[in-house]
């Protein structure tokens, strides 16, 4: 099989254009359409439907195009994977609480043991986090925890206490979480661990949520609390500061909820250097997290 006509269908089915998977390639129109043709007359079969303003693919185009993606989706991935032999570079995915809180110090030990390696690090929700990793965009990602696919590797790193961060001062101090039923609950958006995580622990209970507002924000989400207008769930590295000036008031949880967060990479990376060394750091790290995680929940 000729790969340049098969890439040829590929972009154009993907785009469903001629002229953008010219563009798309850097070759001439007509040079696409030639390369498409071929690929119909060396196995007979007609793979698009095409006229003035209409394209469609055929039954045969579409089962074509469904194992052409897999095959260039493979070959890009694995240029990837072939470039952690070369280059001195690691791409990190984390959430913004753990590019806070957590990597100022892995990329220290990091600096010092591999003074020339170069660092890149995206912020985004877990779920989103998770999907660049899949798609090898990322060679780790540091999330709060999800379900996995089993291509990816899952390595535990802390565990972080949750309380609910309120302006109502009729509250107790401590409280169990069906006594929040009634209250307003303002979550982060779709994606978000925590998010996932807290409606879990009310719906294993058979709780009521009322959830006032969703809100992709962190720091917005803790405005809200603090005019009133409903209450959250934070980890304490994220409020403390906030409750010693009294913009709310942190609430302690009886149930203990605690989120987990954990060290991801695809399992084909699990023998590259780069993998290998962020682990390494990740584990040089275990002992003062664990430190801090005693002192939060005590």
């Amino acid at each position: 099989m000729n790969f340049n006509h098969l890439r040829a269908f590929y972009c154009v089915a993907k785009n469903r254009s001629f002229s953008i998977a010219s563009e798309e390639l850097h070759v001439s129109q007509p040079t696409i359409s030639m390369q498409v043709k071929s690929l119909e007359q060396t196995y007979n079969v007609q793979l698009i439907r095409r006229g003035h303003k209409f394209f469609q693919l055929t039954e045969e185009g579409e089962i074509v195009y469904s194992h052409a993606k897999q095959i260039f989706t493979l070959t890009q991935n694995l240029k990837k994977l072939i470039s952690d032999f070369s280059e001195n570079i690691i791409r990190i995915g984390s959430t913004p609480y753990i590019a806070h809180h957590i990597l100022p110090n892995l990329l220290m030990i990091l600096k010092e043991s591999n003074p020339n390696m170069k660092v890149e690090i995206y912020t985004g929700l877990s779920t989103e986090i998770l999907h660049m990793v899949l798609d090898s965009e990322y060679h780790v990602g540091v999330i709060g925890r999800l379900p996995y696919p089993e291509t990816i590797v899952s390595k535990f790193i802390t565990e972080k206490r949750l309380y609910y961060i309120t302006k109502d001062p009729r509250l107790p101090n401590s409280l169990h979480l069906k006594e929040l039923q009634n209250c307003p609950i303002i979550l982060p958006e779709k994606g978000s661990a925590t998010r996932e995580y807290i409606i879990g622990e009310f719906n294993k209970r058979n709780l009521l949520m009322t959830i006032y507002v969703e809100c992709e924000n962190p720091p917005a989400i803790k405005h809200m609390v603090h005019f009133g207008l409903g209450g959250a769930f934070f980890c304490l590295y994220d409020i403390e500061e906030d409750v010693k000036q009294r913009r709310f008031r942190k609430i302690n949880l009886i149930e203990n909820l605690s989120l987990n967060y954990d060290l991801i990479f695809l399992k084909e990376r699990k023998d590259s250097k780069i993998v290998e060394i962020f682990d390494a750091i990740m584990q040089r790290l275990d002992m003062g997290l664990g430190k801090h995680e005693r002192m939060e929940t005590s």
